[in-house]
């Protein structure tokens, strides 16, 4: 059986959130070390945020045009951001519950929305009851052989005597080569698909789990229910993860490499950047391409406005380029009011919920490019064509059908001007262009999208 990848990722307007971070929707779960909501962020404090903020705010959500929500870690874990699960089958009691968090699901399914959690499946945290039980033990434990520890007991410092991701030493690794490593984490997989009817996972670290094992994943999700979405995050090309048809979606964080290049540091040209973007394309299966995961920025990034230096014009172009390319865009949540920091923790401040200190400018540009997102055929699944690259003008085309869309873009400070073959139908977004006498003038980081009469 061939397994399709899910026909709703090609409408989806995904919406990543940091639960801690979000919104404090019940103080009473609390934990007993929560900061003052807008303090500063550091990697060991808490905010109070949780599952039942999260509920309060989807007609917020839903009013922007988000239709897809992406939770990062919300398992029992030790730490803020819940990539040292201590308990994949319990939800993390600073966020609430089962019933609570089956509650939002039905609620974001009633709206018709979706939902894909993180799956942290590459390790765990050191309070594992099963780590705990295999370095307190040793060979005695049945555990002994579901992780990398070279002896007992356990040291931390100056190295870590056991294997455990990229070197932190709060995250053992799994030994994913034990079969029955595979199959506790794939009944995690299943669990949650049949009991809170989730619709998709976001594997972590994928590029260091076993690929045969990422394939069972995407192939037991959907025996539950096919149109699972199985996201994996992938730093580097991932050509490989979906000849192999392990993948639905990836993170496309190498077209967040060349954006922030292009956009934010104007470190390469329109030219280059036309032609990385095509080799990028060139180097996946058509399909994989229209259900990439193109994100501004992350829990693990620096804010894209202040990557911009607080130019909210270049911030602009890369929203109007990611909302009108190939693939799902993203919004990591606070993007669409201008929120700023720099490397985590600093990228996982507390969402501003003070209108007068949100930039509602923004918020009204990105809800414009969502609701033109959502009516377009073309934009959403349409076929890609480069009609002009220069310096700093890159001009594209999205046609499906008869609708042809055009986007204009000005990477730079100077005025530009475009002869026009064809008259202009329509103008969706315009941002300090101007059109007449069959001419396009672009003004400084202008950016311009279209409809053209046939």
């Amino acid at each position: 059986m061939k397994l399709q990848t899910p026909n709703w990722t090609k409408d989806a307007i995904i919406y990543q959130i940091f639960p801690d971070r979000f919104f404090n929707g019940n103080k009473n779960n609390d934990p007993k070390n929560t900061v003052c909501w807008n303090s500063e962020p550091t990697r060991d404090n808490f905010f109070g945020g949780d599952l039942e903020g999260i509920k309060l705010k989807l007609d917020y959500l839903q009013d922007i045009g988000i239709n897809c929500i992406y939770l990062t870690p919300i398992f029992e874990a030790s730490s803020n951001h819940k990539y040292d699960t201590k308990n994949y089958y319990k939800i993390d009691p600073a966020f609430g519950d089962e019933k609570i968090f089956k509650d939002l699901v039905q609620d974001i399914h009633e709206r018709g929305m979706k939902i894909i959690l993180d799956g942290v499946f590459n390790h765990c945290g050191l309070d594992h009851p099963f780590f705990v039980d295999a370095s307190t033990r040793g060979n005695d434990s049945e555990y002994w052989d579901w992780f990398w520890i070279n002896d007992v007991p356990i040291k931390e410092k100056p190295e870590p005597n056991y294997r455990c991701f990229a070197g932190y030493s709060k995250m053992p690794e799994w030994n994913l080569q034990n079969t029955h490593v595979q199959e506790y984490l794939l009944d995690v997989v299943k669990y949650w698909i049949k009991e809170a009817d989730i619709d998709g996972w976001r594997l972590d670290t994928v590029e260091y789990l076993e690929p045969t094992f990422v394939k069972k994943i995407r192939e037991e999700s959907k025996k539950i229910k096919p149109d699972a979405f199985v996201l994996g995050e992938i730093l580097h090309l991932g050509t490989s993860w979906f000849k192999g048809e392990c993948l639905d979606g990836a993170m496309n964080y190498r077209l967040w490499d060349y954006s922030v290049s292009f956009f934010a540091k104007n470190e390469m040209n329109a030219r280059t950047f036309a032609d990385k973007i095509y080799v990028l394309r060139a180097s996946y299966l058509d399909w994989a391409n229209y259900s990439m995961y193109n994100l501004p920025d992350s829990h693990d990034r620096p804010r894209i406005m202040t990557l911009c230096d607080g130019d909210k014009r270049k911030v602009k172009l890369l929203f109007g380029f990611l909302f009108s390319y190939i693939g799902i865009p993203v919004l990591y949540y606070g993007d669409e009011i201008g929120m700023t920091g720099e490397n985590d923790p600093d990228c996982r401040r507390s969402m501003i919920w003070e209108t007068e200190k949100q930039d509602k400018g923004l918020f009204e540009y990105i809800k414009k490019l969502i609701q033109l997102r959502k009516n377009s055929k073309a934009l959403k699944m349409g076929k890609y064509k480069l009609l002009f690259s220069d310096e700093s003008i890159f001009a594209f085309e999205r046609e499906c059908g008869e609708e042809k869309i055009e986007v204009y873009i000005n990477n730079s400070e100077k005025e530009k001007i475009i002869p026009l073959e064809t008259k202009i139908a329509e103008i969706f977004i315009n941002e300090n262009c101007e059109v007449k006498n069959k001419k396009i003038s672009l003004g400084d980081y202008g950016i311009l999208i279209c409809s053209k009469k046939r």
